[in-house]
């Protein structure tokens, strides 16, 4: 049995920067993920907001690691070829208690390091986003707020670990875990895996997994947040993210461009009995509405094209005062990565450098490797390259000249080539993570079923085995079920 020097247990957005930050020393490291594709937790129900800082209580882990680590995207993204702008925030008052809340908020983003923050009238809030209610009094702006995809970063990140010699195995639950002297045995429904060192970055689960080493003193629970998205048409103008002081039952609802151009309202919170409960509710969608029209008075909830709903964890047996991101040393050969919640994409490479050092602090040797890929290129969608890599990619092979989703603007040959990527989908939903297909305005009506002829050409199935990769479904070799 082979020997790893680091096991990751689990493959979102803190397990993927985990996986990359390790990849740059020495080290044979493996990555296990329950599901079928990076990202399936939390992360791909993420607003795709870099938030500034200003949030998170002032000196914090948490509020130290999102405002170090958005500005550690500014360099990150370039390496990785992943799209991102820096857009701004503006974060508005409502009411003299809402100008309070600004004020601490402001507070709190500079203690956490937090750049460039500056509290402004609503008439200078309205000059920047006209479409603002006129009841807006104060705002405060954050310039160095961002907006990403991810999708696109979380495979980014991946891709570049496998590169640089990560290994990951997917479909793959870990049921237990035994320390020895020298190591870890780590026992999943695949078989078992021997490792010098652990890296607990199981998201909902990493409490459970934390349970097998020592009696459990973090109780965390699933909260369901739920988001409406809107049509790329509809949500033309808006220029900032937008939160406001929180009211009643609002909780921390925004407003936000996508970085593809569409606009995202959400989320809510609120706990559920499990992180299966990704469903929609009535109630949920209200609250999301009234906040929209409190914000921009002018909005057509008409243009959104579909809701949907993510689940993160969230520690119920602390004060709101004490709660933060944990990152803890565990019998000298374990980290555990617990609590990491919003805004944890923010702050996961920063988190990243913090687990590898606690694994120096352990005993685990870095050493640089002598080249270290930042990321291997990616080919762009057909229709997004320029003309010459256009006639390239045809001579090649006509079926990029086959449009498939007229929504995106994706064709049959991005399709084939996106089956045969190093980390390929193993799903419809994970085609979508990356080409986005099914997800513009007609939401997949038009393009599905040609999607389907083609995987099962591929694959080499029939169309009615290809599987979409809906939670709790059977997955035999990732596309076909029986």
């Amino acid at each position: 049995m082979k020997r790893y020097d680091v096991i990751i247990i689990g493959c979102g957005i803190i397990g993927a920067f985990v996986a990359r930050e390790l990849s740059k020393y020495q080290l044979d490291v493996l990555a296990l993920e329950q599901k079928d594709d990076v990202g399936e937790g939390a992360t791909k129900a993420n607003s795709g907001i870099l938030y500034p800082g200003f949030h998170p209580r002032g000196g914090s882990l948490k509020g130290i690691a999102c405002a170090e680590g958005n500005r550690m995207y500014d360099a990150l993204c370039p390496q990785l070829g992943v799209p991102m702008k820096k857009i701004g925030s503006l974060y508005v008052a409502f009411h003299a208690e809402g100008e309070e809340m600004l004020r601490e908020k402001l507070q709190k983003g500079r203690k956490n390091g937090t750049p460039g923050m500056e509290i402004i009238s609503g008439a200078e809030a309205r000059s920047l986003e006209p479409q603002l209610s006129p009841a807006v009094r104060q705002a405060l702006y954050a310039p160095t707020t961002g907006i990403i995809s991810p999708f696109a970063l979380i495979l980014a990140v991946t891709r570049s670990a496998q590169e640089n010699g990560v290994s990951f195995s997917f479909g793959t639950k870990v049921t237990g875990l035994k320390l020895q002297q020298e190591g870890a045995t780590v026992h999943t429904d695949a078989g078992s895996f021997e490792g010098r060192y652990i890296v607990n970055a199981a998201g909902g689960n990493a409490a459970e997994v934390e349970g097998w080493l020592h009696p459990q003193d973090l109780m965390i629970r699933p909260r369901r947040g739920e988001y409406y998205l809107f049509d790329k048409q509809g949500s033309a103008g808006l220029r900032h993210v937008l939160y406001q002081a929180q009211e009643t039952d609002e909780g921390g609802a925004l407003l936000a461009p996508t970085i593809e151009g569409n606009l995202i309202a959400g989320p809510t919170s609120e706990d559920v009995p499990g992180y299966a409960h990704v469903e929609t509710t009535r109630t949920g969608l209200a609250r999301i509405e009234r906040v929209v029209q409190k914000l921009l008075p002018e909005w057509d909830m008409g243009s959104a094209i579909t809701s949907f709903a993510g689940v993160r964890a969230n520690i119920k047996n602390l004060p709101k005062e004490q709660k933060d991101f944990f990152l803890r040393p565990l019998n000298g050969r374990v980290v555990s990565a617990l609590g990491i919640k919003n805004p944890g994409m923010t702050a996961a490479p920063y988190l990243a450098g913090r687990v590898a050092d606690l694994l120096q602090e352990q005993g685990l040797t870095l050493t640089a490797r002598d080249r270290f890929k930042e990321c291997p290129a990616q080919q762009r969608p057909f229709l997004q390259e320029t003309p010459k890599r256009q006639r390239e990619l045809f001579a090649r092979d006509p079926r990029y000249g086959r449009v498939v989703c007229r929504c995106e603007g994706i064709t049959e040959g991005d399709i084939v080539a996106a089956l045969r990527d190093p980390i390929p989908p193993r799903s419809l939903n994970g085609l979508k993570k990356r080409l986005r297909v099914g997800m513009g305005r007609c939401q997949g009506s038009f393009c599905t079923t040609r999607i389907v002829e083609i995987v099962s050409r591929e694959l080499g199935c029939a169309p009615w085995r290809v599987e979409k990769g809906l939670a709790g479904s059977s997955l035999i070799k990732g596309w076909v079920k029986p």
